[in-house]
């Protein structure tokens, strides 16, 4: 609850924001920043996130923010051969989410940035601009 208390301090302080971007245990604290943003609450108004080598907490106090489908669009970019967070820990977090993007890379624990990808991040992104439908 500290952390999220800060990720809530610190959105109200500096945004307003689009979106999240996590990475590694980052992307898990902003997976529990989606799932109560999906349950409407206000101090977290964002409306997607990218999480990158993400995964779901095993903390038994956490396992309410997965209990059911968070409905905040994502995606969700995973490495092959990532040894840190390893691809099914990612997409096992990106079932926990109505209609997930996953984007997979041959890489490891890293944010790819070679042209597919971007292409990628381009066309989730898209979906968020202003005057494009949302």
């Amino acid at each position: 609850e500290e952390s999220l208390s800060a990720v809530a301090a610190a959105l109200a302080e500096h945004g307003p924001f689009d979106g999240l971007l996590g990475f590694s245990q980052g992307a898990a604290l902003a997976a529990m920043v989606c799932a109560l943003r999906g349950r409407g609450d206000p101090r977290f108004p964002v409306a997607f996130a990218v999480l990158v080598a993400g995964f779901a907490s095993r903390a038994p106090a956490h396992g309410h923010f997965y209990r059911e489908p968070i409905a905040l669009p994502t995606l969700h970019i995973v490495g092959d051969t990532d040894a840190v967070i390893t691809a099914p820990l990612s997409k096992e977090l990106a079932q926990c989410f109505v209609e997930p993007v996953v984007l997979t890379h041959p890489g490891g624990h890293f944010i790819p940035a070679a042209a597919a990808q971007k292409k990628a991040y381009l066309e989730f992104l898209e979906r968020f601009y202003p005057g494009q439908g949302q």
